[in-house]
């Protein structure tokens, strides 16, 4: 068996060289093929915030338009109890959100979901989102109301009603019959409240909440690679939907502050701000400031850290470098890693600095790559000789856009390697790729200049909910240690009154594993500490402390995601009304850091309005290092790590410690 790669050729018009993960997904998970196992990769109407054409998406066809039914342009909305003028509206978009859960009930048993879109749910036609269920208000509460048991509500009857959980389809979504799901419990710690506590009744009252429910993994895919197709989306929706709302009310000129929390992330992009769906937000955030209203879009820092998947190097002039790329047996999804360079280049036609290619396998021979560095729309496919049919990874060129949205795309580039290995375990397709190690080579094809070149290995989760197939990657080098000298895991910068950089030893890091969609200064990015001693949470990403581009170099602020070293996690609400569960991740300081932001902004409104709204960078400036300091924690943080510093938790209704 030889493994050889192809040279440099341009893609074929099949492959949409700008989106690999579109093209790998279909060769590798589909088999070539548009449909497989009950999903369909055929295109969907893309957001209209980013034009409104058409785009691959997987999604099961039960949740897609039939060729003989219509989309709405105008949806009925649908209130049986109108919010007050004087509220907020939480947007949460997430997986597998509880509606009928207590926690987002009003005190005389309605819901505060205002609407919700279950981008997975059955399509019905004359529906005005662009596939899968959305559910005003006024249905929400008739399906509590048919589900009504005595004086409690079966949940798990209404979650079958309301298509949150599918029996009747073998690609269904049914992580509520879980005791906890990811989405019921950001959406708790960002919203919700306890009926039993009349001290929250106001904030209960005046807090509205839209929900959007992500597809599940098998649609957003191993990688999370669709994540931006569905979350500008759900963007798009919540904005809209909030607007719509405020003018069915009858509220004349003004609109809701809304503050939205995407609890979700990719480890590899290209960190400089100009992700499309960070685009989207910035664009959203502009807007809102000419038309004087108030938007706030929450993201985690991540929990990559200690992830082993972000490199960087600095190639002198016509030198090379190499670092191993650990890929997992057993691993049943395809694996990623992303090349990019500090170049920007302004030519409509750039150029790469450097070339990217897998130069030995883990059978240890050596394999000779394309020629030359590669150039946007080509691709390099890798082959066995026994099989010269079959691809078993491919290496993809493409140019980013770093302009703005609806910017001139012919000013500024950036080039970008993906690289694409299929999964090491047998598939139902038949393509498998060896385990092992393999060995990334990076040339720089400068002249007399150096360039500074950085490496992710991209996310990789199971496609079905609770298993173990999806095995991501990692780096691999002599130079970088997981653990101190007492089997302690090593953070970014140590924790005591001066802290120390531990990151001195490239080209591994744990400097720029920040969420690769947070790196706009238009989103607050949060991080995660310890309930106990204030120390930054091990898994909290961090920032690189020179930025690309527009991006950022630290996030906003850490607020706590976990509780103590023997004690795991934040309490929030499990599936069902009534249990708990406890998860711990930058995700809940995500929901954290929206709840506060929410409350604050009611305040904002009792004062009239008064003053630039909480909730944006400025204001994490101004409030952070003050609760810092009050709580006089033993260490000290890094901008890179903790942003301003460590701003209190707000108040959730559950069990003091």
């Amino acid at each position: 068996m030889t493994l050889s790669w192809s040279d440099w050729q341009n893609a074929p018009a099949s492959v949409d060289a700008d989106a690999p993960y579109v093209d790998w997904f279909r060769t590798a998970v589909f088999g070539g093929s548009d449909e497989a196992e009950g999903l369909s990769l055929k295109p969907l109407p893309r957001a209209a915030s980013v034009g409104g054409d058409l785009q691959p998406a997987p999604l099961p066809n039960f949740a897609r338009p039939a060729p003989d039914t219509t989309v709405a342009t105008n949806p009925r909305i649908e209130l049986s109890w109108t919010p007050d003028a004087d509220s907020v509206v939480v947007g949460v978009i997430d997986s597998a959100i509880a509606l009928s859960h207590a926690r987002f009930r009003r005190i005389d048993g309605g819901t505060r979901f205002l609407s919700a879109w279950l981008q997975a749910g059955d399509w019905r036609n004359g529906a005005a989102v662009p596939f899968g269920r959305e559910l005003f208000r006024t249905e929400i509460e008739r399906l509590m109301f048919h589900a009504r048991r005595g004086d409690a509500i079966d949940e798990a009857a209404f979650d079958r009603a309301a298509g949150l959980t599918q029996f009747g389809h073998a690609r269904g979504d049914r992580r509520l019959e879980e005791a906890g799901t990811h989405g019921t419990h950001v959406a708790d710690l960002a919203a919700g409240f306890d009926l039993r506590d009349s001290s929250l009744d106001e904030a209960r009252r005046r807090i509205a909440m839209i929900g959007v429910g992500l597809p599940p993994r098998s649609c957003i895919g191993a990688s999370g690679n669709f994540l931006e197709f569905y979350a500008i989306h759900a963007i798009d929706y919540i904005l809209d939907r909030a607007d719509r709302i405020w003018n069915a009310c009858g509220f004349g000129d003004g609109s809701f502050p809304v503050v939205i929390n995407l609890s979700y992330g990719l480890q590899a992009g290209p960190k400089d701000g100009q992700m499309l769906i960070e685009k989207v937000i910035a664009a959203a955030a502009a807007r809102a400031a000419s038309e004087d209203r108030v938007i706030r879009v929450v993201l985690p820092v991540g929990n990559d850290l200690l992830s082993e998947g972000a490199a960087e190097f600095n190639l002198a002039s016509g030198q090379s470098s190499s670092l191993d790329v650990r890929v997992r047996p057993s691993d049943l999804t395809p694996n990623f890693v992303e090349v990019w360079s500090d170049e920007i280049n302004g030519s409509p036609n750039p150029q790469s600095r450097h070339t990217a290619s897998i130069a030995m396998s883990p059978l240890g021979t050596n394999i000779p790559g394309p020629s030359g560095p590669g150039q946007p729309g080509q691709i390099a496919t890798l082959t066995n000789s026994d099989r010269p049919d079959v691809p078993l990874a491919r290496i993809y060129v493409t140019a980013h856009d770093d302009e703005p949205l609806n910017g001139d795309p012919s000013q500024q580039h950036r080039i970008a390697y993906v690289i694409c290995t299929c999964p090491t375990q047998e598939s139902p397709i038949g393509l498998t790729a060896p385990a092992g190690a393999w060995t990334l080579q990076l040339t720089s094809e400068a002249q007399d200049q150096d360039t500074k070149v950085w490496a992710y290995v991209q996310s990789d989760q199971s496609l079905t909910f609770g298993s173990e197939t999806g095995l991501a990657p990692t780096f691999a080098h002599p130079d970088f240690d997981m653990y101190d000298s007492t089997g302690r895991f090593i953070d970014a910068y140590s924790y005591e009154p001066t802290p120390v950089l531990t990151d001195v030893t490239p080209p591994i890091q744990r400097l720029g594993t920040m969420n690769a969609i947070a790196h706009t200064e238009a989103a607050r990015v949060i991080g995660s500490y310890r309930l106990t001693d204030g120390k930054p949470s091990i898994f909290s990403s961090a920032a690189r402390t020179d930025a690309v581009g527009q991006g950022r170099v630290a996030p906003s602020a850490l607020l706590p995601g976990e509780d103590g070293a023997a004690r795991f996690g934040l309490i929030g609400a499990g599936s069902k009304s009534g249990s708990v569960i406890a998860m711990a991740g930058t995700s809940f300081s995500t929901a954290l850091a929206t709840r506060r932001i929410a409350l604050e902004l009611l305040n904002w409104i009792d004062n009239g309005r008064v003053g630039n709204a909480p909730g944006d960078e400025a204001w994490f400036a101004q409030i952070t290092p003050n609760e810092d300091q009050n709580a006089q924690w033993p260490g000290a943080t890094e901008p890179a790590k903790a942003g301003f510093g460590r701003m209190d938790g707000p108040e959730t209704g559950r069990i003091a410690r």
